[in-house]
C-alpha cells in the first residue's frame, strides 16, 4: 500500500511549525525550492550546491497573492558559505536555527547586521521576536523580495481555489517542492525529475496529523514550454508515470484542445477527467474537489 511522505520528522521544525501559527498576518510554506527565493534572472557568482534543493521553510504575508518570501528558515547543518553569499547579495533576510549544547541556536543577518542567540527550547518562542521584529521592520517599509513561490497567472488561480476548499477539508497548501520530498526518497526514481519543482502541493493539515502528510500533489503543465521543450515535456511524463508507479495521488492540469479550456486529471486516484472552461477560481475548486475527496479518503487508510 502507499505510504505519503511526511515533510515533519524533526521535533524541533514541529514545533516552528506550531510557533508559526500564533504569527498574525503571515504563514509558513515548507519546503521550497531555494531558486524561486531569489529573482528568476539571479545568477550566482560562484556554484551553490543548495539551489535546487529546498529549504526548511519561508515566511510570507497571509495577503500576498505572489507568495515572496520575507524570511527564509534554514534548518540543516553547515550551509554553504556560497548559499550564504547569495541571500547577503540578493538582501534576504535568512534565519538559521539549529539544535547544539546551549539548546537552541539561532543565526540571522541582515543587510550588513548579524545576530546570534541561544536559548533552551522552552525559550524558543521569546527568542523569535528578534528575526520576526527584522521582518516587521522590512513590512513597515514596504520592503519587496526578488523571489516568490506563485509564479504565474494560473499558479495564481489554482492557489485562490484552494482557498475555496480550505475551509471545507482539512489540508494545508505550500507551493514548488521539489519533487523528491513530495514523494520521499525512492531509489528507482529518475534523477532529472527529483529537483523539479511541483506547483501545489496540499498537505494534510495539524486536525489529521502533525506530521506534514503529503496529500496531493498538483502540477500546471500549461504554459508553451511544457509542449515545446523535449526536456520539459520529458520531465512531466516522467513525473506522472513514476507517481503513477509509486501509486501516488498526482493531479495534473494541462491545456484541452478547444480555447480557454483544461482538463484536471490524477490517473493514480481512478478518477474520470475533468474538463473546465475559462479560470474561474470557484470552477476550478469544484474541479479539485473530487480528487481530493478521493486523496483524503486513500489517506484515511494508513493514517
Amino acid at each position: 500500500m502507499y505510504q505519503p511522505n511526511r515533510l515533519l520528522t524533526n521535533p524541533i521544525n514541529k514545533h516552528i511549525v506550531e510557533l508559526s501559527k500564533e504569527w498574525e498576518g503571515y504563514e509558513l510554506l515548507l519546503r521550497p525550492s531555494r531558486r524561486f527565493l531569489f529573482h528568476n534572472l539571479y545568477r550566482p557568482s560562484a556554484y551553490v550546491p543548495e539551489l535546487n534543493k529546498p529549504c526548511f521553510a519561508v515566511l510570507c504575508a497571509q495577503t500576498d497573492r505572489e507568495k515572496r518570501p520575507l524570511l527564509v528558515i534554514e534548518t540543516e547543518p553547515q550551509l554553504s558559505e556560497a548559499l550564504r553569499q547569495s541571500y547577503r547579495e540578493c538582501e534576504i533576510l535568512w534565519l538559521e536555527v539549529y539544535e547544539g549544547p546551549a539548546g537552541i541556536h539561532f543565526y540571522c543577518e541582515n543587510t550588513g547586521i548579524r545576530m546570534e542567540l541561544s536559548c533552551p527550547i522552552a525559550q524558543i518562542r521569546v527568542a523569535f521576536r528578534a528575526p520576526l521584529a527584522w521582518v516587521h521592520e522590512r513590512t513597515e517599509r514596504r520592503y519587496i523580495p526578488q523571489g516568490r513561490l506563485i509564479q504565474s497567472f494560473h499558479e495564481r488561480v489554482l492557489r485562490e481555489a484552494i482557498e475555496l476548499l480550505i475551509p471545507e477539508y482539512p489540508i494545508e497548501c505550500h507551493h514548488q517542492i521539489p519533487f523528491g520530498f513530495v514523494t520521499g526518497y525512492r531509489a528507482q526514481m529518475p534523477p532529472q525529475i527529483a529537483r523539479s519543482a511541483v506547483d501545489a502541493v496540499l498537505l494534510a493539515s495539524a486536525t489529521l496529523s502533525t506530521d506534514g502528510v503529503v496529500l496531493l500533489p498538483i502540477n500546471l503543465n500549461l504554459h508553451n514550454v511544457h509542449v515545446s521543450n523535449e526536456q520539459t515535456a520529458e520531465k512531466d511524463r516522467l513525473m506522472c508515470e513514476f507517481a503513477r508507479e509509486i501509486e501516488m495521488p498526482f493531479l495534473t492540469i494541462r491545456a484541452a484542445e478547444q480555447p480557454d479550456a483544461y482538463i484536471f486529471s490524477a490517473p493514480s486516484l481512478d478518477e474520470k477527467s475533468i474538463t473546465v472552461v475559462g479560470r474561474t477560481p470557484a470552477d476550478w475548486a469544484n474541479a479539485i474537489r473530487p480528487f481530493l475527496e478521493a486523496a483524503l479518503e486513500q489517506l484515511s487508510r494508513v493514517l
